[in-house]
């Protein structure tokens, strides 16, 4: 299994989604197990905290974004394992942290969190990918994330739709082929994609139905993102700008010209 996890393709992926494999730094300002998050008591006090770190006006707007950047660090890169590298990778939530690094006028960085991975395991497909592919999913979404967004929702308050939404726009880029992709690759990327939007149903997700289908629309047979967002993250109201795909830029021109 190890082989796999120090292979440069792995490297890569980690460090392209600021992934730190083990422990975290040192020095940091804030640090909680993705376990906590499960809990009511732990997140709200973590979310409430973050939402002054961050600078975000309410809890509504600090658990978006925190599911925005949980979709990043933690949902994309083990969806690049299980359609590009055709591994199942899997980690200890209690022993898996985001972290918040000190930081310095000089050095800069991000207020959001980071994540670090401790106890990963990787094991490759065997047998039926099909059979191989919802094991994967069921663990990734209904066992792991869905109960922490549902915390989300109920302490912000906030709609899943929009966590969820929250969750999609960050696995999207992983299921839009490169031009030079071969062919199979491409048919493979977009088969999975049809899976995980269309097909699964939703006790694979932890609820009742597939919470991807509604984000997307089909073209031929086959699903494509919507051009605009179905729902707001309410990122404009701690930065003063829209979303390049956000559903009130319409909706303000609109109102404009009234």
């Amino acid at each position: 299994m190890d082989h796999y996890l120090s292979t440069d393709l792995w490297q890569q992926t980690v460090e392209e989604h600021s992934i730190r494999l083990g422990e975290p730094s040192e020095d940091n300002v804030r640090i909680i197990a993705l376990s906590q998050l499960h809990e009511e008591a732990a997140c709200r006090e973590y979310l409430s905290w973050l939402q002054e770190y961050i600078g975000a006006p309410d809890m509504r707007v600090a658990a978006s974004m925190l599911a925005k950047r949980i979709g990043y660090l933690w949902i994309a890169p083990l969806l690049t394992a299980m359609t590009v590298h055709h591994q199942h990778v899997s980690f200890r939530l209690d022993n898996s942290f985001l972290y918040h690094p000190t930081l310095t006028a000089n050095e800069g960085g991000t207020h959001f969190p980071l994540l670090a991975m401790n106890g990963l395991r990787a094991e490759a497909l065997t047998g039926d990918r099909e059979v191989w592919r919802e094991k994967v999913v069921k663990e990734m979404f209904a066992l792991h994330l869905a109960p922490l967004l549902k915390t989300l929702a109920a302490i912000a308050p906030l709609s899943m739709s929009i966590l969820w939404e929250n969750i999609m726009i960050r696995i999207v880029p992983l299921y839009t082929p490169e031009v030079d992709n071969a062919e199979q690759e491409s048919q493979h990327i977009q088969a999975d994609f049809s899976y995980l939007t269309q097909e699964a149903p939703g006790h694979l997700f932890g609820v009742k139905r597939n919470p991807f289908t509604r984000f997307t629309k089909n073209k031929d047979s086959i699903p494509a993102v919507k051009s605009k967002r179905t729902t707001c993250c309410f990122y404009y109201q701690m930065s003063g700008e829209y979303c390049r795909k956000c559903p009130k830029i319409d909706n303000e021109n609109k109102s404009q010209l009234k």
